[in-house]
Formats: C-alpha cells, structure tokens, sequence
C-alpha cells in the first residue's frame, strides 16, 4: 500500500468551499427567532418572592379602588384601580425597575397611572427592601385573570427595553366571583409613598 499525502482535486475542493458557502449563507440568512431576544419570563403569585437574578420581587397585595386619594389630588378611575402593592429587594447594586404593566385575558395592557401618588417606577439599594404601589385604570372586563408583569427593563409597546432579562409575571389569583367582588366594592385608598419596607419575622416587625 502506497503511503502518503491524499491528492486534494479541484472537485473536493470546490465541494468544501461550496459546503463552508452553505454555511456562511445559514448563519446569514436564516432569520433569527423571536425567542433569542425573548425576555425570560420568572411566573408566581400574589405573596411568592420570585428571584430575578439581579431582583428579588414580592406582590404583597392587590386591591380595587373607585378613587384614589393623596395630598396632592383625589383621583376618580374611568373603570376601576387595580391597585397593586410590591416591594423591591435588588441583588446586584443599586437598581432601577422601570417595567410594569398589567395583562387581561384578552392580552390587553395597561400601564400604571401616576395619579393618587402612585408610582410607575422604583429604584433600590442591594440588600434594602423597597416598597412600591402601582395603580392601574382598568375596565371591569380586565379583571379576571388578570396579571402583573414587572421588570427592570423600560416599558414599550414591544418590551424592548426587557430583552434577554429576567421578567416577573404574576397571577393576580382574581377569579371570575372574585372579579364581581372587587367591581362591586365602593373603595377610597390613599396609596402609601415609596419607602424602605419594614422587615417582618413571624409577624413581628424589626
């Protein structure tokens, strides 16, 4: 048997530059997924901290409200304020969280009034809980199913500023009875300004 170096033909050559080709093409060419800049979505519910990575998120309560009241304004809602009370631990150094925005079952959103003293953002230091009240105008057809979704990523149309972050969505728990419930309640809240929250350990406050 002759030993030796393989003759390289101009046909295998022309076969690995076409295949090397075909490749750069693929990766050119094929459109890239919508789920490569997907924000990766963290689901829990209302009372379950849910860790985002560089956060650390709790939905403490929700409640409704026909009118909201602070020093500034009392403010009447066009439906009713699906209000709904969070508090902010960040992780990683000091953080701002500028995404929320409230789903229905028909995918409809709502972003948070600013009325009443409610907040549309939070900022906090790592290893300090901060507390937020976020106030949506919501029709009475909203409140069944519906969710919060909160992030530290900008709120757009298209959640750009949330790419490839880490997104907290979570299940109001308003059942169909429920939703009635809440509608047909006569409520004033006057939501509490933004502030360190108060650190709790079986009930007793530190």
């Amino acid at each position: 048997m002759r030993h030796g170096r393989r003759r390289i033909t101009w046909k295998g050559t022309a076969l690995v530059v076409g295949a090397v080709t075909a490749g750069c093409a693929l990766v050119t060419y094929v459109p890239q997924g919508e789920s490569v800049d997907a924000p990766f979505l963290v689901e829990g519910e209302v009372g379950e901290t849910l860790d985002l990575t560089y956060a650390e998120l709790t939905v403490t309560e929700v409640r409704v409200a026909d009118v909201l009241t602070s020093p500034a304004e009392a403010a009447a809602a066009a439906g009713t304020f699906l209000v709904v009370d969070a508090t902010w631990r960040a992780t990683q150094g000091e953080t701002t969280f500028s995404g929320a925005e409230v789903t229905d079952e028909q995918g409809r959103r709502f972003w948070p009034s600013t009325r009443g003293g409610c907040s549309t953002s939070a900022s906090a230091q790592p290893g300090y809980a901060w507390r937020a009240t976020y106030c949506f105008d919501v029709p009475r057809d909203a409140l069944e199913g519906a969710t919060v979704r909160l992030a530290r990523g900008d709120q757009t149309e298209e959640h750009g500023g949330q790419r490839r972050d880490a997104v907290a969505v979570v299940d109001l728990g308003i059942t169909p009875g429920r939703a009635n419930q809440l509608w047909d309640a006569t409520e004033t809240v006057s939501p509490e300004a933004p502030g360190y929250a108060v650190a709790t350990t079986g009930g007793d406050e530190q």
